[in-house]
């Protein structure tokens, strides 16, 4: 379950005030009195109601009068999205729910939608803040270890109160070695009571003995009564014995004379039954034989070959065709090998090759392709001639142009300048240099005074400075100062003397032509030599190359004839003088000789095939000629099809006489069942036995008829005495000794009654005095007083040992869990100092370290404490996400923390954030920058 929006309309401080939720962490930040706690108390009251108006807990009624309440936008895997809205109504509030269809409902479906979670319940497990740890500090050892149990069960330490509130009361009611428990008081009043009670006894002596003789007299009064009452009823049951014993006595004679009948039962019309059935099995019996002396009769079978040579011969048939067809390949093939022998000759007679030559030549690669490769090689060699003969004329021209440029650059050589010549030009750059600058002053010092005009921009530069000052314009002061940066230039290139300027230009001017003529004839011949030296470097580069070539030509010359002698020298014969001519006839040779090869692998082929069939056919059939091998086959498939469709009506014969056989065997064992069901119902093996025991049924019918009478005799009478035994004479015996017992009996009871009245007359006298029955009287009110207290006690014991059996069932189903799980996280927080939590057998929680070392809770730190009941709180939230995946409202419990304890917390929150929301209060700002990652940061009160 995920709060995806909160609107409040009017809570507390804050109105018409909107704040969107994610669905991991939201931590809300503000100040203190910026309503942080108003918005936690809004998400709690408006999911389970306002309090009351006479409850401790504020109601947040907006301070301006405003609507009061608020909605939330929840969204939830089992129910989907809704929207709770919670307004100003009965005392807790007008509850409506809306769904995404259109739906409404009211607070009973809110119950279902929060599972039958109240706010107790919610606040015990999925909301904690930082009293509720400072709160730990101040608990003794039970209260702590009683609070943990709770975070680890059901968050709620409720049970735990009414435990100790019971405990309280009942030591209120009863202590072993208490005096001022109610119980412990009334217990001694009644002890004095009763010793009072007993000090009146003894003043009537007498009081004990006349009680317990009312006592005995009563008792022989009821023993003698009920012995009455029991005489009475034998002298009924021996007058109705009278009237009875001569029937139960005839009964008793036929019931004998039925359990002498062996065969009491026998089937409806069973005689009938039984004769038709014999008579029938009689029938089947003779057709039975009668279809087994004709199945035997058509037992015989004509002989059929298996069915695998059936198809052989079939298949062999149906080759008919290709059998003359081989016979008449192998005549053709003997023909043509004649024809192609005779062209063979000649065209051997036209190569004039030996007998050696013409095994050789038959295996000679003579194909196009081999000629084309021969083609190019001759042709190649012939090229490579020609072109060593124009190389060598090539190289020849060359080296004579070569000559000319050594003779060329042996002349520039001796035009070559001197190293002063040299020297000197290197002055030129400088010399014109000054010489064009000092041109430049003395033109500007003819034209006009350029000092005092160098001073008037100066000034002029400065007004504009200040004009620009004044006006606070950058543009105009830029303007200024430019102007008075050129004015200072001019100042300063302006020489002292145009006089001693012009001397310079006149000393200077000469030597600089004649440095130019300089320049002018080194640049013409460094250019001339370099020309030279690049074209002697471009006919070396020629010559050099022009060698490669001839080379290289040599080498494919020698390569061309070593080819075209590899080539031929596997040939019996020369055939390069007339390639083409040579290659014709070869190739005419080889497809003569390859023709005939291919007529005699094919009459080869035929023969064998032929002598294959002919050895299968002889291996079935036995030794046929060939002439008539086929004449053979065909007689014999259809021979094997005659006797094939004989064997075929033999079959049906015999499957319609097993079938009628079967037929017949099935009545007869169905008739067999039958006469076999009649004799099993009448319990007889044998047709004798049968007929007897019909006899029998027949007289055990009478029999019992007989015996329908007597007891429509003996129903009219109501009750039936059990006197198989006695006899008439017995039985006048017992009814006059019952009667004489009966006598006695009343006069045994006029004595006892008359003493039951001396003695109740004696006691009620004694019970008369006033002070023993007052002390009687408060001793009942006392004794009454003492079991309503007793009642109490009993109500309270059974409270407590239900909420410990409650919490022992907690422990064993539910803690181990939620234990497991917090055993992780704490081992963490504490950076695995302590390895588990564990729960004694008295109740108590201990600390274990890695080392095995526990500690008592009271015995750890504060935040060791601390980290023990959050471990606890989320475990058991963590468990209970299947079915609570409420929010986690947390409202600073971590501001107390170290760094390392608070980075330990936020991965363990991480862990819980796909099942759980999370909602974080806190006023202070560094936390904001302790979460990392999707958190989304919600400022309050801005």
């Amino acid at each position: 379950m995920k709060i995806q929006k909160l609107v409040l309309y009017g809570f507390g401080q804050h109105e018409n005030v909107e704040i969107n939720f994610q669905s991991g962490m939201n931590l809300l930040y503000g100040p203190n009195e910026a309503g942080k706690t108003t918005i936690q108390q809004a998400i709690l009251q408006i999911l389970f109601g306002f309090p009351q108006k006479n409850q401790q807990e504020l109601r947040y009624e907006p301070k301006t009068g405003g609507k009061y309440g608020g909605c939330l936008y929840m969204t939830d895997e089992e129910f989907g999205s809704w929207m709770i809205e919670r307004v100003r109504g009965k005392s807790s509030g007008d509850v409506t729910i809306h769904y995404e269809d259109g739906r409404t409902a009211s607070e009973e479906e809110l119950k279902r939608l929060l599972r039958g979670y109240d706010r107790p319940a919610f606040e015990a497990i999925f909301s904690f803040s930082l009293f509720q740890l400072q709160g730990l500090e101040k608990m003794d050892e039970e209260d702590i270890s009683r609070t943990l149990l709770a975070s680890g069960t059901t968050g709620l330490d409720t049970l735990w109160k009414i435990e100790k509130r019971m405990d309280k009361e009942l030591a209120g009611l009863f202590k072993k070695a208490g005096r001022n428990p109610l119980i412990n008081q009334k217990l001694k009043e009644l002890k004095e009571l009763e010793i009072e009670k007993q000090k009146e006894q003894q003043k009537l002596s007498s009081f004990e003995p006349l009680t317990l003789r009312k006592q005995q007299v009563y008792e022989q009064l009821q023993a003698l009564r009920v012995e009455e009452q029991q005489l009475y009823e034998q002298v009924e049951e021996q007058r109705i014995a009278m009237q009875v014993l001569p029937l139960q006595q005839q009964q008793q004679q036929v019931k004998e004379q039925l359990n002498a009948i062996v065969h009491k039962q026998f089937p409806a019309d069973g005689i009938r039954r039984y004769e038709e059935l014999a008579s029938k099995q009689s029938e089947l019996h003779s057709k039975k034989e009668r279809l087994l002396k004709e199945q035997q009769q058509i037992a015989e079978e004509f002989a059929v070959r298996p069915y695998s040579e059936q198809q052989q011969i079939e298949r062999w048939v149906a080759q008919e065709a290709e059998w003359h067809r081989l016979r008449g390949d192998v005549l053709s093939a003997e023909q043509e090998i004649r024809t192609l022998e005779k062209k063979r000759q000649q065209a051997k007679q036209r190569l004039g090759v030996t007998e050696e030559q013409q095994l050789a030549i038959e295996e000679m690669d003579v194909s196009i392709q081999r000629e084309r490769q021969l083609e190019p090689l001759v042709q190649e060699q012939t090229t490579a001639e020609q072109q060593v003969q124009a190389l060598n004329r090539m190289l020849a021209e060359a080296e004579s142009d070569r000559q000319e440029a050594e003779q060329q650059k042996i002349w520039l050589a001796q035009q070559r300048p001197t190293e002063a010549e040299y020297q000197k030009l290197k002055q030129l750059p400088t010399v014109k240099k000054k010489l064009d600058e000092a041109k430049a002053r003395v033109a500007i010092g003819t034209s006009s005074s350029s000092r005092p005009i160098a001073l008037f921009f100066i000034v002029m530069g400065l007004v504009i400075g200040a004009y620009g000052v004044w006006q606070q314009d950058w543009i105009i002061i830029g303007i200024g100062i430019v102007t008075v940066a050129s004015a200072l230039w001019i100042l300063k290139k302006n020489p002292v003397s145009s006089g001693e300027q012009e001397t310079f230009i006149n000393q200077n001017e000469s030597l600089v032509v004649e440095l130019e003529r300089l320049k002018d004839r080194i640049y013409e011949y460094e250019r001339q030599s370099e020309q030279l030296e690049r074209e002697i470097t471009r006919l070396d580069r020629k010559l050099e190359k022009l060698a490669a070539e001839l080379e290289q030509v040599y080498n494919q010359k020698e390569q061309s004839r070593l080819a075209l002698t590899q080539a031929v020298r596997q040939d019996p014969i020369d055939s390069t003088a007339n390639i083409q001519e040579n290659f014709r006839l070869l190739r005419e040779y080889q497809d003569i000789v390859n023709e005939q090869r291919t007529w005699e692998n094919r009459l080869t082929s035929n023969k064998q095939q032929i002598q294959q069939l002919l050895e299968q056919v002889e291996e079935l059939l036995g030794p046929i000629p060939s002439d008539v091998l086929y004449e053979r086959l065909r007689g014999e498939l259809t021979k094997q099809k005659e006797h094939k469709e004989k064997n075929r009506q033999r079959q049906r014969q015999i499957e319609e006489c097993n079938h009628q056989l079967g037929e017949a065997n099935a009545q007869l064992q169905l008739v067999h069942q039958e006469i076999g069901e009649l004799f099993r119902l009448t319990n007889v093996s044998e047709k004798e036995q049968y007929y007897a025991a019909y006899q029998q049924v027949q007289d055990a019918q009478l029999l019992q008829r007989q015996l329908a009478e007597i007891h429509s005799q003996l129903a009219l009478y109501s009750k039936e005495p059990l006197l198989f035994d006695w006899t008439l004479p017995e039985l006048e015996r017992k009814r006059t000794d019952t009667t004489e017992r009966l006598q006695a009996l009343r006069k045994e009871l006029t004595v006892l009654v008359d003493e039951q009245a001396t003695v109740d007359h004696a006691l009620a006298q004694m019970e008369s005095s006033k002070t023993y029955s007052e002390i009687q009287q408060l001793f009942e009110v006392k004794k009454a007083e003492l079991d309503e207290l007793a009642k109490q006690w009993m109500v309270r014991k059974a409270v407590m040992e239900s909420i410990r059996q409650t919490m022992s069932s907690w422990k064993e189903h539910q803690l181990p869990a939620v234990l497991h799980l917090a055993n992780t996280w704490f081992s963490r927080l504490t950076g695995n100092r302590y390895s588990t939590l564990q729960l004694t057998g008295e109740g108590y929680f201990q600390a274990v370290t890695t080392s095995g070392q526990s500690f008592m809770m009271n015995e750890l730190s504060q935040a060791t404490k601390e980290q023990a009941y959050l471990s606890l709180r989320l475990a058991l939230a963590s468990v209970l996400a299947d079915r609570a995946p409420f929010p986690i409202i947390m409202d600073d419990p971590f501001v107390h923390f170290d760094n390392e304890r608070l980075s330990r917390m936020i991965e363990i929150l991480k862990e819980i954030q796909p099942s759980h929301q999370l909602i974080y209060f806190t006023c202070h700002e560094e936390m904001k920058t302790k979460w990392a990652g999707e958190t989304a940061v919600i400022e309050v009160g801005k």
